[in-house]
């Protein structure tokens, strides 16, 4: 909770000041709709032990894998903004690579990859997010919002064993609900705009928290550019979402984007 004190604070105190100030232009005059473009730069270390229907588990992305970040195609989201609520949309994939000797008995969905093993590691990492904000606190120029958000991620994982070419596959899935708080203004008659949030859940035990930064400056009324960091921590123990799976991971992006707004 410090760090949703601490990002609240952060908001700019602009935020506070323009809810404070004279009246200007009514929300509802600012509605609009936002579409772009966005290169992402994750990374993103994650561990799994433990069994899920009855196919044991135990491997870590970095130690044992080696996967880096090897591509990332575009994605691209779209934003309403109401004079009472946004939802946002966005989607973006990534690609990792690596190569590890293992230095431990490894299990991967049921199959166990013992020590001395060099595997060459593969996975696409695929993220769609949804975002739906009352705005409780708004103004055409800040508001402050309440956030119902999901998040969706898909990894297609293939690891082959160099000695014997034989290859295993997985596709891992996990969906994550949240709530939280989030925060926007915008200045220089509306050419730049940011936003700051803050997201958390907890559930049997499983909790996950997310907070970012998205800026937008716009060159003409319509048409900008867009910076964004967003970190993510998902802690899931064995019994509570994934059966008997204990889960762990931690994926921080920053990002840039083009964007159209009408």
């Amino acid at each position: 909770m410090r760090i949703m004190a601490l990002l609240l604070c952060l908001t700019g105190l602009s935020a506070f000041a323009q809810l404070g100030a004279p009246m200007g232009p009514t929300a509802a005059s600012q509605l609009h709709w936002t579409l772009g473009v966005q290169k992402v730069q994750p990374t993103l270390i994650a561990s799994v032990s433990g069994s899920r229907n009855g196919k044991t588990s135990l491997v870590d992305t970095d130690a044992d894998l080696g996967l880096s970040r090897d591509k990332s195609p575009l994605g691209f989201f779209g934003e309403y903004s109401g004079a009472s609520s946004m939802l946002l949309l966005s989607y973006d994939n990534t690609e990792y690579g690596g190569s590890r000797t293992q230095t431990r008995d490894i299990a991967l969905d049921g199959r166990v990859h013992p020590t001395g093993t060099t595997l060459l590691s593969s996975a696409k990492v695929r993220v769609l997010d949804g975002v739906w904000t009352y705005k409780f606190m708004a103004r055409s120029d800040a508001w402050i919002g309440l956030d119902l958000a999901g998040q969706y991620l898909k990894a297609d994982l293939s690891a082959q064993n160099a000695a014997t070419s034989l290859t295993q596959q997985a596709s891992p899935s996990l969906l994550l609900p949240q709530v939280g708080l989030s925060a926007w203004s915008n200045g220089v008659d509306g050419l730049v705009e940011t936003r700051i949030y803050y997201r958390l859940m907890k559930l049997k035990g499983a909790s996950s928290t997310r907070y970012g930064l998205d800026a937008r400056a716009y060159f003409y009324p319509s048409f900008g550019v867009r910076f964004f960091y967003d970190a993510s921590k998902i802690r899931i123990p064995a019994g509570s979402l994934q059966q008997d799976l204990d889960i762990s991971a931690d994926r921080k992006s920053t990002g840039f984007g083009l964007v159209l707004r009408f």
